[in-house]
């Protein structure tokens, strides 16, 4: 049996669907900060150093007693700072309350407030371990009581099978851990919700979210992976054709020492002509290079060292064979086929690499470091 967790969890924003009326964020933002019971004690002790530097008067932290200016930046940066000599990690739910119908159960605070923390709950749910939730107290004692008895009867109370835990609690007196879920969650809400400039919000991105945060946007926003294709050109498209003869023609004339590589695009080049809309297998075009004693392999590895050079030969999903494009469509349907392969690596990257961080409690996150910037940056468009 592992260790059991401590899950403390607070939000910034309301549940307000109403994003258009004055004071409203766009975003909730739930903050679950997440540490092993053997590291309890040291969180309290981080929280009390950074009581006694940076909030001596009333030993209270709270996100939005933390100025937007750049005093506020500092103080926001040294709590960051403090809070690495502690071992965790903070899951996040970005809610962007736009994207959610008014006329869903949604609109509703209470229906609301019980959705998050069993989704949270549900995310956090452990087989190896029990993990015990700390709730930030919300609303009436009524309501306090209706969500605790919404949470155990989902799974969140003791059983034969776990210990798992779910209690509410004031983050002064009862449970000031709850006050670093509450730094965490106004943190990534002003990050969000542009409070700091663009400067300050790298800063905050690189340095402290991107390391230590594992975050879910709700709505999930899917891209398509898939253009429409019908809404391009199918027409034959002499500029196209000629653009893309060029490419295949300015590499005849400038690497003619690839002798596989020329007789490939001749080839294609001779076919084009006869016929601009077929398309030339790959067994084709193995046996007519090999009818001229060239050895060609599986024609795609050389077609794919052409178009690295910028010789406009397509094989678009749905279809076998390759050919020089003639209109808009034959071009779309290409990109789809990079699309439908590329977008999909960069979900599995995204997602391994969040069960990695997840599941060793912050310790491993390796698609944050500099070396896969790039790949990162990726990974966040297709999953935002």
């Amino acid at each position: 049996m592992e260790k059991s967790k401590y899950v403390f969890i607070d939000e910034t924003g309301t549940p307000s669907l109403d994003v258009e009326k004055g004071g409203v964020l766009p975003y909730l933002v739930y903050a679950a900060v997440v540490i092993e019971s053997d590291e309890i004690e040291t969180a309290r002790i981080v929280l009390s150093n950074i009581h006694d530097k940076y909030f001596k008067q009333n030993r209270y932290l709270k996100s939005s007693h933390i100025p937007n200016d750049d005093g506020g930046f500092a103080r926001t940066i040294n709590i960051f700072t403090e809070l690495k000599g502690l071992k965790h990690y903070v899951y996040a739910v970005v809610i962007d309350k736009s994207k959610i119908n008014p006329n869903s159960g949604l609109s509703f605070k209470t229906v609301f407030i019980k959705y998050f923390n069993r989704l949270i709950a549900q995310h956090l749910q452990s087989s190896e371990s029990d993990i015990h939730i700390v709730f930030d107290k919300t609303g009436y004692e009524e309501f306090r009581l209706e969500l605790k008895n919404y949470m155990e009867k989902s799974g969140w109370g003791p059983t034969l099978f776990s210990n798992n835990t779910f209690t509410l609690a004031e983050d002064q007196n009862e449970e000031p851990l709850l006050q670093i879920a509450d730094f965490y969650a106004g943190t990534i809400g002003k990050y969000y919700c542009g409070k700091f400039d663009e400067k300050k919000s790298d800063v905050i991105h690189n340095g402290f979210i991107k390391k230590n945060t594992s975050i879910d946007w709700f709505p999930r926003q899917i891209i398509p992976m898939f253009a429409v294709t019908t809404e391009f050109n199918n027409q034959f498209n002499a500029t196209i054709t000629r653009i893309a003869v060029e490419s295949a023609e300015n590499y005849l004339s400038n690497h003619s020492l690839d002798t596989v590589g020329c007789e490939l695009i001749l080839y294609i080049l001779q076919e084009t002509k006869r016929n601009p809309f077929r398309y030339i297998s790959s067994k084709e075009i193995k046996t007519n290079l090999k009818a001229r004693n060239i050895e060609v392999g599986d024609p795609i590895v050389k077609i794919s060292e052409l178009r690295d050079k910028g010789v406009l030969i397509i094989s678009p999903i749905g279809k076998k064979g390759y050919k020089i494009p003639n209109n808009e469509q034959e071009i779309a349907e290409f990109y789809n086929r990079l699309n439908g392969n590329v977008q999909p690596q960069l979900r599995r990257c995204y997602t391994l690499n969040k069960v990695l961080f997840e599941q060793s409690n912050g310790e491993y996150n390796i698609l944050s470091s500099s070396e896969f910037e790039t790949l990162y940056r990726l990974c966040s468009v297709i999953v935002p």
